[in-house]
């Protein structure tokens, strides 16, 4: 099926440092124009698109040039959440929920934009913000006596009120929280004042007397006359007079139901727009996402099957015996699965992992499951919608999401209606999928009687992940749905996808700063060594220069050590690896390999790399469909175990091309003899067909006494 992704005129695609805007989109592809030069025009098909996405210099920056971009960016210059203080960070989500609960609480009708109603509930908002806030607070799951909780002052309602409107106008992201880091203090002070005012006048928009668009226009050049009088006098200098063209744009970014309700009344913005109460309909693909937790309706083996296998159900429920829970998010306009993770216990990194499966094409894990369709599902996301529980309430989480460009959402406890698509979805499971299986638990005891469920448990995780897949993809996907009149959500996400697009996936870079495994490196003149690979970038060698001799922060993508993306003054960047010897490895392999050799040619100072090339291969090709369902299966790859890893397995290696100073060479002797540049762990690896060593008794050749004792040779450093 030819891919068909949903952009905007607001979109900005950055290929190689170049910034393109889009001139036309439709079902055979895309085409830009170069902003720098409007006569080069680009065209890309769906698939060319997505592979160009993968590559480390292409951004795509959705909503570049829409007002609430450019609002955002007036007042900050940061990208990403995760790049911040921790502090500074936990400060900036924390204003958002205080917004988001007072548009919450106005949109209910329960208080208006005046701050005399605002303090009527805001006892009532502050205790609902901490609740949220104590939620994602780790304290562990049974908090010791006198362990509290981090709780900070209230805003009054003025500052609130001032809040939720900067909220709204910078496109609900955090970031608007924070001021910008490069502008001089007389710059900021007289943008800052410019908008002030001008707001002030777009906000007169809002009144019961219902003033059209050219009275606020005339009020902006009144008010701006004035002012600039009174600075000249001053001699003070004037501001710059926004033009209707800007007022006008202003006006219409302003919130609709805020609109109708200010100027008509609360009855008629509910009448108009009653997704408010009713939960936000989609129209397209990944429009709107609902993603939640549940406790499967099935005891369970807890742990791999392998040495299980053999044994009798009977014998095998002696072992641990428990339930899973399964993360899950569905889309709402087409009822597709967009991914899910079973999970031991609800935790805020497994709920960000079933994040990242979202983004991404599944049709591998598809296939390793032995499912018939496809389940290539996947984009960009609109608004994500969960529950209040801790997980989703948690800072990281919350900090994925921002920094995906989505916007997210915590409807009231209580009622389910608002999140009626992934509610449905768990009947579903409980309904359809657990009858199949043995050791069914029930979904309360009264119909659950006295089955014997844990006497009966016989699925293990893997099997466990195996059969949701098979019925997600194969049975679910392609079953008529009533919420959808009839058609099944497979060919609804076809119809859609083709008729109004899906929202294009986080470029390569993005993706692995959001999702990426945390560590910190120093750098060096080799650039940043990661489990025994040299990674480098131009921006890398310009901070050398520089000076910056400091640990930086650095994303590990596990499932592919082509690239790592590393932080340089709050920005994310691409850095390859020097070796093509780990080109499109995934962690597992690179750690399987480099363990084969250390323990199977221990002794075996060298090895030809053709013996090398074979075992990776065979290793890839035994691994391949395991690998693909750990990805939706319990597993804790943290940056503590990375770095224990890196302690002991990769103690010592070094992976580079010859003479560059990654390799560490330049730092050798010239006279030692070193490794092809691709050769694959080169410290224990010869090219093909090089001399061997003699063995014992083998008389050996004379000896140059030009050549130093640095010829032996290579081999693990320990």
């Amino acid at each position: 099926m030819t891919r068909h992704f949903r952009v905007s005129e607001a979109d900005c695609l950055e290929i190689a440092g170049t910034a393109h805007r889009l001139i036309r989109s439709d079902k055979t592809g895309t085409i830009w124009a170069r902003l720098d030069d409007d006569n080069v025009r680009l065209s890309f098909s769906g698939e060319e698109l997505l592979r160009l996405l993968a590559a480390p210099d292409t951004r795509l920056k959705r909503g570049q040039f829409s007002d609430q971009s450019a609002f955002l960016r007036l007042r900050c210059d940061f990208r990403y959440i995760a790049t911040l203080p921790a502090e500074e960070r936990s400060r900036i989500l924390w204003q958002m929920t205080c917004a988001k609960f007072f548009l919450e609480a106005e949109a209910r009708g329960d208080t208006t934009r005046s701050e005399a109603s605002v303090e009527e509930i805001l006892a009532e908002l502050e205790q609902c913000v901490n609740a949220v806030e104590h939620s994602g607070q780790d304290v562990g799951r049974t908090p010791r006596a006198g362990q509290g909780y981090i709780t900070r002052k209230f805003p009054c309602a003025r500052t609130l009120l001032e809040w939720a409107r900067l909220y709204e106008r910078a496109g609900r992201s955090p970031l608007v929280f924070l001021r910008k880091r490069r502008l001089g203090p007389a710059s900021r002070k007289l943008v800052a004042e410019a908008e002030t005012l001008l707001a002030e006048c777009v906000f007169g928009y809002l009144d019961r007397n219902e003033p059209s668009q050219q009275d606020i226009v005339n009020k902006v050049l009144e008010r701006f006359k004035i002012e600039n009088n009174g600075r000249a006098e001053a001699g003070r200098p004037c501001l710059p007079v926004p033009s209707a063209r800007t007022v006008r744009r202003r006006i219409k970014a302003l919130d609709p139901f805020e609109v109708v309700a200010q100027r008509k009344g609360i009855e008629a913005a509910r009448r108009r727009f009653g997704f408010y109460e009713e939960g936000l309909m989609a129209d397209y693909p990944l429009q709107r996402v609902e993603m939640d937790e549940w406790q499967i309706d099935l005891a369970t083996l807890l742990g791999d099957s392998g040495a299980l296998d053999g044994l009798a159900a009977g014998d095998r429920a002696k072992f641990a015996v428990g339930r899973r829970w399964i993360y899950v998010a569905i889309d709402c306009a087409t009822r597709c699965v967009l991914g899910f993770r079973i999970v031991a216990t609800p935790n805020a990194q497994d709920a960000i992992r079933t994040l990242n499966l979202i983004i991404q094409d599944k049709t591998s894990i598809a296939l390793a499951a032995g499912c018939v369709s496809r389940w290539d599902h996947s984009g960009g996301i609109g608004v994500l919608v969960t529950d209040q529980g801790s997980a989703f309430a948690a800072e990281n989480f919350r900090m994925a999401v921002a920094d995906l460009g989505a916007t997210y959402e915590a409807p009231p406890a209580g009622v389910p209606k608002l999140r009626a698509r992934i509610e449905r979805i768990f009947r579903t499971f409980g309904q359809q999928l657990a009858p199949m299986l043995i050791g069914r638990t029930f979904s309360n005891p009264t119909e659950r009687g006295d089955y014997p469920s844990e006497q009966w448990a016989a699925l293990t995780d893997d099997e466990l992940a195996e059969v949701f897949t098979l019925f997600v993809v194969d049975i679910y996907h392609n079953t008529p749905h009533s919420g959808l009149k009839g058609e099944t959500p497979a060919n609804a996400w076809k119809r859609l996808s083709t008729e109004q697009g899906v929202t294009p996936p986080p470029d390569a870079n993005q993706r692995r700063a959001v999702f990426g495994i945390p560590l910190s490196r120093k750098l060096d003149r080799h650039g940043v060594r990661v489990f025994g690979v040299n990674y480098t970038c131009p921006m890398l060698q310009e901070a050398l220069m520089r000076g910056a001799d400091t640990e930086i922060p650095v994303r590990v993508d596990p499932e592919d050590l082509t690239h790592i993306s590393v932080c340089l003054g709050h920005e994310w960047h691409s850095a390859l690896a020097v070796s093509e010897a780990v080109h499109g490895l995934s962690l597992d392999e690179w750690q399987t390999i480099v363990r084969d050799l250390r323990t199977r040619f221990k002794e075996q100072a060298s090895l030809s790399e053709d013996i090398i090339r074979e075992a990776r291969r065979k290793i890839r090709a035994i691994d391949a469909r395991a690998r693909e369902l750990r990805r939706i299966q319990p597993q804790h790859l943290t940056a503590e175990a990375l770095n224990r890893l890196e302690s002991r397995l990769f103690l010592g290696l070094r992976v580079g091309p010859k003479a560059s100073a990654a390799s560490g060479d330049l730092e050798k002797p010239t006279g030692r003899k070193r490794p092809n540049p691709d050769d694959l762990l080169s410290e224990v690896i010869e090219p093909p067909n090089a001399p061997k060593p003699p063995s014992d008794g083998e008389q050996a050749g004379p000896v140059d006494p030009s050549k130093s004792s640095d010829d032996d040779d290579w081999s693990f450093h320990g």
